[in-house]
C-alpha cells in the first residue's frame, strides 16, 4: 500500500532546519524525504544527522516527481525566488518568513500557485494559534475599545547572541523589525 503521507523536501539546511527535521518526524501526515542546500556539505551534514536519504541539489529536488511540497528555509532574500521555482515545478511550498521581500514577488508567487493548482503557506503559523486568535477576537469585537497604539518588547539579545551566522538578519527583508512590521501592516 502506498504511503498517504505528503512527501516533503527541505531547501536550506542552515540554523533553523534542525527543528523542522525533528518536529517533522512527529507529524503523521508528513514525511521529510529529501534536503538540499546551495552548500552541498550543509545538506549532507543535515541529511546524515537526521536520517534523510535523498541529498539533492536544489534543481534535482525541484525535478523529483516524488516531492509534493518544498519547505523553503533559505535566507529571506532567496524566499521569493526559491518558492517561485518550486511552484513552477508544480510543487506546493511552505516558506519560512517572510513570504518574499517584495510585494510584487509575493503576488507573483500566489498568482502562479493559483494557476498551477498548488498551495502556498508561510511562517509564522503561530498566528493561527489560540492565544493570538483570542486577542484578535477581543479586538474585533471591541471588547477593549478601539486600540490607538501598540507596544512590543523583545526581551533578550538580538540574533547575534544565538545565530551562528547572523549577518543576513541585518540586510533588507530580514530581522525582527521586518517581521513585526509585516504583522502590524497586515491588520491595518
Amino acid at each position: 500500500m502506498a504511503s498517504s503521507k505528503i512527501r516533503a523536501g527541505v531547501i536550506g539546511c542552515g540554523n533553523i532546519c534542525g527543528i523542522y527535521f525533528r518536529v517533522g518526524k512527529t507529524w503523521d501526515v508528513l514525511d521529510i524525504v529529501a534536503c538540499a542546500d546551495m552548500v552541498s556539505e550543509k545538506a549532507c551534514a543535515m541529511g546524515t544527522q537526521y536520517g534523510i536519504l535523498k541529498i539533492y541539489s536544489v534543481d534535482e529536488m525541484l525535478a523529483d516527481p516524488d516531492i509534493d511540497i518544498v519547505i523553503n528555509l533559505t535566507v529571506p532574500k532567496a524566499h521569493g525566488a526559491v518558492a517561485i521555482a518550486a511552484v513552477e515545478a508544480g510543487k506546493s511550498v511552505y516558506n519560512e518568513k517572510p513570504l518574499s521581500i517584495t510585494r510584487e514577488d509575493g503576488q507573483k508567487l500566489l498568482a502562479l500557485a493559483k494557476s498551477k493548482g498548488v498551495l502556498v503557506g508561510c511562517a509564522p503559523d503561530t498566528f493561527l494559534g489560540g492565544g493570538l486568535q483570542t486577542c484578535r477576537k477581543i479586538i474585533d469585537e471591541g471588547l477593549i475599545g478601539k486600540p490607538i497604539a501598540a507596544n512590543a518588547f523583545f526581551m533578550g539579545h538580538g540574533p547575534e547572541g544565538w545565530h551562528p551566522d547572523p549577518e543576513f538578519f541585518y540586510k533588507i527583508g530580514a530581522g525582527p523589525m521586518f517581521d513585526l512590521g509585516l504583522i502590524i501592516l497586515r491588520r491595518s
